[in-house]
């Protein structure tokens, strides 16, 4: 009866271990893409990445320095949903901000227009091919999982900005 428990132990701690070590290859596996991605970009691409990140950085910071008292109170109101802040937000906003907002919109736009001109057919398909790889191992949950994860890695990692 000891040993049969011992062999449970061991089986369940080698499946444990099995798991933990196979989800730690599939994140790094991500930053590895990543990784490969921005070394195939050529410093042209580079800076254009680099402007528009400053760019959104300055834009948000603007945006954010024109919320009134009221305003900032919504954003950082945590006992509301995080679609209820937004509809409240967006409700109080005057026209300058909309019209703020409106402009970063367009601006972003045109970044990635101008990226997507900038790349090589070659870089499009190591793009196309990476996300054919993302499909076939993962599920379409699974892959918006991923991605949320991500996005609030860089959050973090950024300090939300």
């Amino acid at each position: 009866m000891k040993s049969i428990r011992i062999i449970i132990l061991v089986v369940f701690g080698l499946l444990l271990g099995i798991s933990s070590v196979e989800a730690q290859q599939n994140q790094n596996r991500g930053k590895n893409m990543n990784k490969a991605a921005v070394e195939t970009m050529t410093a042209e691409q580079k800076q254009l990445i680099q402007e528009q990140r400053d760019r959104i950085k300055e834009k948000r910071e603007l945006f954010r320095a024109s919320l009134t008292e009221a305003q900032l109170a919504i954003f950082d109101n945590n006992n509301l949903t995080r679609q209820e802040r937004h509809d409240a937000l967006m409700a109080s906003l005057t026209e300058t901000q909309k019209a703020l907002m409106q402009e970063h919109r367009e601006s972003v736009q045109e970044s990635k227009q101008q990226f997507r001109n900038s790349m090589t057919t070659e870089q499009r398909q190591q793009i196309r091919s990476r996300m054919q790889m993302n499909r076939e191992t993962q599920g379409a949950g699974e892959l918006r999982e991923t991605v949320r994860q991500q996005r609030k890695q860089r959050m973090h990692n950024n300090g939300g900005n």
